[in-house]
């Protein structure tokens, strides 16, 4: 949103059950759609909420606290006539359909320009649940009006259902229609019944894609943590414990433990993390879509290599011992940070500490070294070959 344009409100809806498909009380990660929604409407500038709901319960409650927090005013509506006199003709309303959850930012961006109604073919669209605006077609859930729009509804009775009210006043005040790619409903990217946590971005570099150690264990168990609040702070503070246990492995030279115990640290630091991450409902308004870094894991790392350095040492000089490590460690690295699909596998130096521990207890420090090494040059090779082909003019 630039700085030069009309003032923007969003009207959100909490009217369907629980236990409704296209209820905004769902839960997808942690948060509600409720909660997603406010973020979508903060992406696109709004800087007032309003909730259209029976009562403020403690869902709308939160949704109050997110908007108040983000810097953007709050307003229960109960009546759909509660809407009249409250926007300027110069203002915009960002109207969204209850369980309407976009899957990345990028899709926001057919609600930018300025007044526009989203739509779909009526095949694809009432397949979808959405609401049908004639023959040929839905509305797609989501449509930004002019504020001279609300005067319309006026001429309604007190009862009115303000969404389907503010469709049909907008195709008579003839805002412009704009189609929804098609594709984006087919593919469950555009839903009224989203499941999956929304992403900043739909093109992910292999770097913010997760790693295999993440999609089948850290993030199942990060999500299972979101809302057991003391559990997640467990996690953290295990992470805690173990690393200091490592440092004190590391201390009197029991290096193999200092390594086990920091590749378990850091798997317990990305849990935190990931729990974090799947509770924020604020992924598209704020700058890096809500993925901070964990640096908590960076000292597990940094013992981690120290740890390998001391073990390495009890086979080989001081020379060899430095150079295995820095060979190892650079070679995770430069896996790590490749264009190819391979990239994501290398995010993880904890199975590093993990094998090197526990090869060392078994009984040889360079065979996890070696391993490790081997495994990172062949995902440097593998990322090197899957590289994207450069298009010749």
């Amino acid at each position: 949103m630039e700085a030069s344009s009309p003032p923007r409100t969003a009207l959100l809806c909490l009217d369907a059950a629980f236990d409704d498909a296209q209820s905004n009380r769902r839960t997808i990660g942690g948060a509600s759609v409720l909660e997603r929604q406010v973020d979508v409407a903060l992406a696109l500038g709004c800087k007032r909420i309003w909730l259209f709901a029976a009562g403020q319960d403690e869902l709308a409650i939160r949704a109050q606290q997110l908007a108040e927090t983000s810097g953007a005013k709050f307003r229960l509506i109960q009546r759909g006539r509660q809407l009249l006199g409250g926007m300027t003709h110069q203002d915009e309303l960002l109207v969204l359909a209850e369980g309407l959850l976009p899957a990345d930012r990028d899709m926001l961006e057919l609600l930018e320009s300025g007044p526009v109604i989203l739509r779909l073919p009526s095949e694809q669209g009432l397949r979808a649940g959405f609401e049908r605006l004639d023959r040929d077609f839905c509305w797609a859930g989501a449509m930004i009006l002019p504020g001279r729009v609300l005067e319309r509804l006026d001429e309604l009775g007190e009862d009115i259902d303000p969404v389907s009210a503010l469709v049909r006043a907008g195709r008579v005040s003839r805002v412009v229609e704009r189609d929804l790619p098609v594709e984006w409903v087919r593919s469950g990217r555009w839903s009224l019944a989203a499941e999956r946590v929304p992403t900043f971005t739909a093109t992910a570099t292999p770097q913010q894609r997760p790693s295999p150690l993440a999609r089948f264990l850290i993030d199942p168990v990060g999500k299972w943590l979101v809302n057991r609040p003391r559990l997640v702070w467990t996690s953290m503070a295990g992470g805690g414990l173990l690393t200091l246990a490592g440092l004190v492995s590391f201390a009197y030279a029991y290096p193999a433990a200092s390594l086990v115990l920091v590749g378990l640290a850091a798997i317990l630091f990305r849990t935190w993390g990931s729990a974090r991450r799947q509770g924020n409902p604020r992924v598209f308004s704020v700058g890096n879509g809500g993925q901070s870094k964990d640096w908590f894991a960076v000292v597990p790392d940094l013992v981690g290599i120290a740890a390998l350095f001391l073990g390495l040492r009890t086979e080989f000089g001081l020379q060899s011992s430095a150079y295995i490590t820095i060979l190892t460690s650079a070679t995770w690295l430069l896996a790590m940070l490749g264009k190819g699909r391979f990239a994501a596998f290398f995010q993880d130096r904890s199975l590093v500490w993990l094998g090197c521990g526990l090869a060392a207890l078994a009984g040889s420090w360079f065979v996890g070294a070696a391993v490790a090494s081997a495994a990172a040059l062949v995902g440097i090779l593998l990322n090197l070959r899957n590289r994207p082909a450069i298009t010749q003019a």
